[in-house]
């Protein structure tokens, strides 16, 4: 596994986006137990609240929110027991990235539970991202993953701190090696059709 001490350079200097996500969320994803993300907006981001059109394609961030294991399903309880990121907390681990297929905002909670199956995260998590901030509501982004041939780990930075969504990374996706994710056809399909879009 590639450390490094700093983020490493990419030969442009470009910045690459990254979107911050609790632990056991990110290694699901990883591991192709679900290609859904339900997010309102992080304090950091103020009353606009978060920005889906952000990325096309960005860095899955795993975060350490500690009551990530009682805000998320049983089922998901072993990522937490046996996490893809073993690193000390001055440095992250970085196992995959995702591209956007499609995204939508959900203002309809009988839509949000009709997602359930396709995500790991508890009705009372859920619910309390929807009821969050001036207006309920969920942006819904469907995503496909890429996981690392060799995961990379960085050194962590004030940048990467905060209740935000997103961060910046210096490190190019088609630098690294990746595989796709594969969901099966079916699961897919499903989802997208509880999303309403066929």
């Amino acid at each position: 596994m590639p450390t490094f001490a700093t983020a490493p350079a990419t030969v442009t200097g470009c910045l690459y986006p990254a979107f911050k996500e609790w632990q056991v969320i990110v290694d699901a994803l990883a591991a192709g137990e679900q290609s859904l993300l339900l997010r309102k907006g992080c304090i950091a981001e103020g009353r606009g609240g978060f920005d889906s059109a952000h990325a096309e394609r960005f860095w899955l961030f795993p975060t350490q929110f500690h009551a990530q294991l009682e805000k998320t399903k049983p089922a998901l309880a072993r990522h937490w027991a046996n996490p893809s990121d073993p690193t000390p907390d001055s440095h992250v681990t970085l196992t995959a990235f995702a591209e956007v297929i499609h995204q939508q905002v959900i203002a309809d909670w009988a839509t949000v539970v009709g997602l359930d199956a396709f995500h790991g995260w508890t009705e009372t998590a859920v619910r309390e991202k929807f009821d969050w901030g001036n207006a309920p509501g969920l942006h819904a982004l469907v995503v496909r993953v890429y996981r690392l041939s060799s995961p990379i780990t960085l050194e962590r930075t004030p940048a990467m701190a905060g209740c935000k969504s997103w961060i910046e990374l210096p490190v190019c996706f088609d630098d690294h090696s990746s595989t796709p994710v594969v969901m099966p056809e079916a699961t897919s399909a499903a989802l997208l059709a509880a999303l309403g879009h066929c």
